[in-house]
């Protein structure tokens, strides 16, 4: 197991509408995804940046500051490994196009995700 890249990068803000302009309009980044109190950017390298706004309740758990996702060569051995070494996961895996992540806590609080290619999980029964 691996960590590759920095695959991904989420940030709540109070203050969307500036934050997105700072990425946007003064960094360069480009917009990918807009919904409502969210506005995605693709990065040069393939990473994604995420901005929240307060409204956001899918994230209301990013309360640690900037949420790092981890690019990993194998999800699933990386999930098992972690989950032995017993790290607390939030909420399910996530799986689109042949590609898992999931979030969790570091041992400090600090939440983190992990990212790669992974098998689709069963559906819950």
């Amino acid at each position: 197991m691996t960590i590759r890249a920095i695959g991904f990068v989420g940030m709540r803000s109070d203050r969307l509408n500036e934050t997105v302009k700072l990425f946007r309009d003064v960094i360069g980044a480009s917009v990918v995804r807009q919904a409502d109190d969210l506005v995605g950017f693709a990065l040069a390298d393939g990473a994604v940046l995420e901005l929240y706004g307060p409204r956001d309740e899918f994230h209301s758990f990013f309360t640690t500051g900037p949420v790092v996702g981890f690019r990993v060569d194998d999800f699933d051995a990386t999930r098992k490994a972690m989950i032995a070494f017993g790290v607390s996961f939030i909420g399910n895996v996530q799986h689109v196009d042949g590609q898992s992540w999931q979030h969790f806590y570091c041992p400090d609080g600090t939440i983190a995700e992990i990212i790669g290619p992974g098998l689709e999980p069963d559906p819950p029964r």
